[in-house]
């Protein structure tokens, strides 16, 4: 009997030790799924807000590229009709739309401006498309056709597409677009001559204007820069190569308007262009002389740059050949 007792016993001591084993597995098993079950949470949050952040940044780049294409279709239609953003000085305040006729003297350059588009003005106007030398510095009252015009010399130019070669400081069109080093649009307000900001609202309509100098060096979201927007401003581009800018010296060959005769190059005022009639264009017909390539030219292209904004922030940047 005390045998049985025993053993007895030692069964139920044995299925204790048993069952608290158990217990004490299930436990492990519990916390160690527990565990998994917190960081499948957490990898799917953190997954879920880089998703949501991915998208947002998406979403931002796409609207900054529509304010750009918006930008580049409205200043071909602007230069196409009257719109009225080419003024003749720069009065150092700030300018808002509409702007006045181009004048010399008083009078309107061309005689018909009134009735005919901004960019018909400016052929009657090569001579001085534009500021070469407005800078956050200089005192206002300097004259150019297009206030936003960028003829500043390529080699200084904070944006510019040309061969690396000749202005390292250019996007090196020689180069594969995939493979190119774009420059930054952080604070590139602030490197520009002169430029037009459009502020575009959530219905589309569109209110330009001309940022007053000196530009801020951090911009400011409505002075310097749109909220929801965009900057653009236009350079002379090559007649033979869509993809370069070029630097111009624009001539007035008959001096209807005072400008600067092409025979100017005999007296060394004007770059290496042939002062001969045996060039492929002549100096006497010729409509500016080409500062990079040493030649006259009847026409140029002008060439349109466009930074979209989302926010206040710089998303997305466009160029195109416009006229």
């Amino acid at each position: 009997m005390a045998e049985e007792l025993n053993v007895r016993n030692h069964q139920l001591s044995h299925e204790a030790q048993s069952a608290h084993s158990q217990r004490g597995f299930v436990l492990v098993t519990a916390l160690v799924m527990l565990g998994l079950l917190t960081l499948m949470s957490l990898a799917m949050f953190y997954s879920a807000r880089i998703a949501t952040q991915t998208s947002g940044t998406a979403q931002s780049s796409t609207e900054a590229y529509y304010y750009a294409e918006t930008a580049l279709h409205y200043m071909s239609w602007a230069l196409a009709n009257d719109a009225e953003f080419d003024s003749h000085t720069y009065s150092g305040t700030y300018i808002h739309a509409p702007f006045g006729e181009p004048a010399t003297s008083g009078n309107p350059v061309p005689a018909n401006a009134a009735s005919v588009g901004d960019y018909s003005e400016l052929q009657g106007y090569l001579w001085s498309p534009g500021p070469t030398a407005i800078s956050d510095t200089l005192a206002a009252g300097v004259t150019g056709q297009l206030m936003y015009f960028d003829n500043s010399p390529m080699s200084s130019r904070h944006l510019c597409l040309q061969d690396a070669a000749l202005f390292s400081n250019c996007v090196d069109v020689t180069v594969d677009p995939t493979s190119r080093v774009e420059p930054s649009m952080n604070k590139i307000s602030a490197q520009l001559p002169r430029y037009i900001r459009l502020d575009i609202a959530a219905d589309g309509s569109i209110t330009p204007s001309i940022p007053s100098l000196p530009h801020h060096t951090t911009p400011v979201v409505g002075e310097d820069i749109p909220n929801n927007g965009a900057i653009i401003w236009l350079t002379a581009g090559d007649p033979t190569n869509a993809n370069h800018d070029i630097e111009i010296f624009p001539l007035d060959p008959a001096n209807v308007y005072s400008g600067t005769s092409p025979t100017a190059c005999i007296g060394g005022t004007l770059p290496s262009c042939p002062c001969d009639s045996g060039a492929a264009v002549s100096f006497a017909t010729a409509q500016a002389c080409d500062a990079n390539s040493g030649q006259w030219l009847s026409s140029y292209s002008i060439v349109a740059y466009a930074i979209g904004y989302v926010n206040g922030k710089p998303s997305h940047m466009l160029r195109a050949v416009i006229q």
